[in-house]
């Protein structure tokens, strides 16, 4: 049987892909990547709850506590 979709799964690999870039963007001086995560990191909070909103959804939905 397949496992059931986790968007937290797919969420991180995402996450540590787009930090990969940044990181490397950072290195080569195409970007300053303290200044963008000073103005970023609340998209972060953003995407968290998103989310969690959508865990609750999709548990109320089939039925799991």
């Amino acid at each position: 049987m397949a496992q059931p979709f986790k968007p937290e799964t797919l969420v991180l690999g995402l996450s540590l892909i787009v930090i990969g870039v940044l990181w490397t963007l950072a290195n080569h001086g195409a970007i300053d990547l303290l200044g963008t995560l000073r103005r970023w990191w609340p998209a972060t909070l953003v995407l968290w709850g998103t989310l969690e909103l959508y865990r609750t959804y999709a548990d109320r939905r089939t039925g799991r506590p």
